[in-house]
């Protein structure tokens, strides 16, 4: 009854018209205290959000246009519920049309290489040993480049026999047209991304491939100007004019499964990275598992990553170990330790994430403890 009368208050405000529509205020508030210990750093003890899966609110809803369609939409937006900041970022900002053809979708999305990571239970997390790896690098999971996408599409197939397939188009993956209007004729300076999905369920086993395309922003072309000298060592200007230079394209393929044994729900992934215009190939494994024991779960994860960037040592691994009690059907207490080691030429990743990247010292390792309690609404 509150959220109803929330959502009513919000319409009302914004002098959106009435019709006969299903809407819905939800979100997450995820406390952790967490000690943090790291090889060329201070260690700290913090309280954080997002220990368990990312702090948000949002609003969804939905009309029946009749003849088997549908109209949704929802708008959800990140929290840190530990400051005054406020509602931060979007994470989603989507309009849908669904029908017997499928859901095609369009806005700020969320993409099938979002949805990938199904298959990390400590998926969304601070404590997450594939998202810590596949946040630098790589396109494909919850915490990689193309895990949301501006100026999107989307369609989402019907279940076909246990088989759907996704795709998703971004006019703007780098999230700002610039400089650039329509009446420019130059190249376009933005980055544009293709992603497509095969996805499987049946029973206890679940399948899925997914690609991605990224082609960076290109450069438009100019004239350059440059001197020489005459006999009197005047200088002479001259202009040279600069070809157009298409962005870099990359290209990453993942593949995902899981299988529910009853005793534990069993998980793995790979991921392959490549750049066109060099030689590196970036991959990354995970094996995990997900397993009730007694009046909660236990969550076990481990990713490693094989960087070949110019030769140098700059792959990853990492390890979680979780405990997860459910107080109620929304509330969860949770415990975990992880660590994460890197090669003698980075320095790039830790545990946390962002939030200790860049400050451990190259070749070394950090852990981390976190008690939290996570909260659906």
């Amino acid at each position: 009854m509150q959220k109803k009368i929330i959502v009513l208050a919000i319409a009302a405000a914004f002098s959106v018209p009435a019709f006969a529509a299903d809407y819905a205020v939800y979100g997450i508030a995820d406390v952790a205290v967490a000690n943090i210990q790291a090889s060329g750093t201070k260690g700290d003890t913090i309280v954080t959000t997002g220990g368990l899966a990312g702090s948000r609110i949002g609003v969804k809803g939905s009309e029946d246009l009749g003849n088997g369609m549908k109209a949704s939409v929802a708008m959800e937006y990140s929290l840190n519920v530990t400051d005054s900041a406020g509602v931060g970022s979007a994470r989603q900002e989507m309009l849908a049309l669904a029908g017997d053809f499928g859901t095609v979708a369009g806005g700020y999305l969320q993409t099938t290489g979002y949805d990938f990571s199904r298959f990390d239970p400590t998926a969304g997390s601070l404590v997450t040993p594939l998202g810590n790896i596949t946040s630098k690098s790589f396109m494909i999971g919850n915490q990689a480049a193309l895990k949301r996408a501006a100026s999107a599409l989307a369609y989402i197939s019907p279940e076909m026999g246990g088989v759907t397939v996704a795709l998703n188009y971004s006019a703007d993956a780098a999230g700002g047209l610039g400089n650039v209007g329509l009446a420019d004729t130059s190249v376009a300076e933005k980055g544009t991304a293709y992603l497509a999905s095969v996805n499987y369920l049946s029973g206890p086993l679940a399948f899925a491939i997914v690609h991605a395309s990224y082609t960076a922003a290109s450069t438009a072309a100019v004239a350059a100007t440059a001197n020489s000298w005459d006999l009197a060592g005047v200088a002479v200007g001259y202009t040279k004019a600069v070809a157009a230079k298409v962005g870099a394209k990359t290209t990453e393929t993942a593949l995902g499964g899981s299988y529910d044994l009853g005793v534990a729900k069993i998980s793995a992934t790979y991921q392959t990275n490549k750049v066109d215009t060099a030689n590196d190939a970036n991959n990354v494994m995970s094996v995990s598992a997900l397993a009730p024991v007694g009046p909660g779960s236990v969550a076990v994860s481990y990713a490693k990553a094989t960087m070949t960037a110019n030769g140098a040592d700059t792959d990853a691994s990492g390890m979680t170990a979780a405990w997860l009690q459910g107080l109620n059907k929304t509330t969860t207490f949770y415990a975990a330790y992880s660590n994460m080691s890197q090669g003698s030429a980075t320095n790039a990743y830790s545990v946390a994430g962002n939030a200790v990247g860049g400050k451990v010292a190259a070749g070394t390792g950090s852990s981390m403890i976190a008690l939290g309690l996570n909260k659906k609404f």
